[in-house]
């Protein structure tokens, strides 16, 4: 069969699914004539997750990426002074709104490319350079305390000169090790839309993305390469926006015990996720397959509680690691 991707917003699936691209201006400069200031970001501001294996042997990641964006090329080739502290304040606020306990990963285990002294990390960028990624390397996974959480709350601060520090000055990056649901999937099973004529992709190639200790971000590898689960509208691959999966397991039973939706309960859309009782909702280590049954909700679609509109019963295999 000929799969392609529908991407039409009129089917009214992927409404308020953003897929923004960044423009780093590197050598180009507005029409601006070299006036304006020089402004520093950071590349990849919000909210990540490094998920490591749990080996021994030192792993490495880009923990952030600091951006120079320059009015001229005068402004390029003067060298610029970034201070990137660790933001306390900010780790407290997260903690505080979402009853979270992260605590800055201590010096000892791990190092970066670029020094961290006490407080965060001072980067000098030479003449002509517009980007400086700090790579973060853990030494040895298995000396992380596993019943603590782990953090790295950055902010720029300060820049030298008459720059600016723009909006997308903080990033949350939190270090985990993979935990033992994380993977490469195959997915089979069965797929109910009670709204649309809509069906399951099967098989499909799915991907459980360490998030916490005990959950997991479903992510499609294939055709969206984002947090979406793949479907078919006739012969084209769709998905449902503003929706995926987040599972949550009992370590103590390999049971899942909640499923909530990555984009909010409920999303801008109104979507949320729920766990079926009636399904087995279970990871066997032995065969490495979960069962599970799950919902989507949308009151829009169905105004009846409890306003499920699909139903998901799926079989995932493990492949490998992702």
């Amino acid at each position: 069969m000929n799969i392609k991707i529908n991407k039409l917003l009129s089917l009214g699936l992927i409404a308020g699914a953003a897929f923004l691209s960044s423009c780093e201006r590197g050598k180009e400069w507005p029409s601006s004539q070299g006036k304006g200031d020089v402004i520093v970001k950071m590349l990849n501001a919000g909210e990540k997750v490094l998920a490591f294996d749990a080996l021994s042997a030192p792993q490495t990641a880009l923990l952030v990426d600091i951006r120079k964006d320059a009015p001229s090329e005068a402004a390029l080739n003067t060298p610029t002074t970034v201070k990137v502290s660790f933001d306390q304040a900010y780790m407290d606020a997260y903690n505080e709104e979402n009853d979270t306990e992260y605590e800055l990963l201590p010096s000892n285990l791990y190092t970066t490319d670029i020094p961290a002294g006490a407080d965060g990390f001072t980067i000098n960028m030479a003449a002509g350079q517009f980007a400086a990624p700090i790579n973060f390397t853990l030494t040895d996974a298995t000396k992380l305390d596993f019943s603590k959480q782990y953090a790295f709350p950055l902010t720029i601060t300060s820049i030298d000169g008459n720059g600016k520090i723009s909006e997308s000055k903080t990033a949350f990056v939190k270090v985990l090790v993979k935990n033992a649901w994380d993977g490469a999937y195959e997915v089979t099973g069965t797929m109910k839309d009670e709204a649309a004529a809509l069906g399951g992709l099967f098989p499909m190639n799915y991907h459980l993305i360490t998030s916490g200790a005990n959950t997991v971000d479903g992510y499609d590898p294939d055709y969206w390469v984002n947090y979406f689960i793949p479907i078919m509208s006739g012969a084209d691959v769709s998905g449902y926006g503003a929706y995926s999966p987040v599972f949550e397991f009992d370590p103590a039973t390999n049971k899942i015990i909640k499923v909530t939706n990555i984009y909010g309960q409920p999303s801008a859309n109104g979507r949320s996720a729920g766990l079926d009782p009636t399904g087995e909702n279970f990871y066997d280590p032995a065969t490495k397959t979960i069962k599970v049954k799950f919902f989507m909700y949308q009151p829009a679609s169905i105004p009846t509680p409890p306003h499920i509109r699909v139903y998901f019963d799926w079989t995932m295999k493990r492949t490998g690691d992702r």
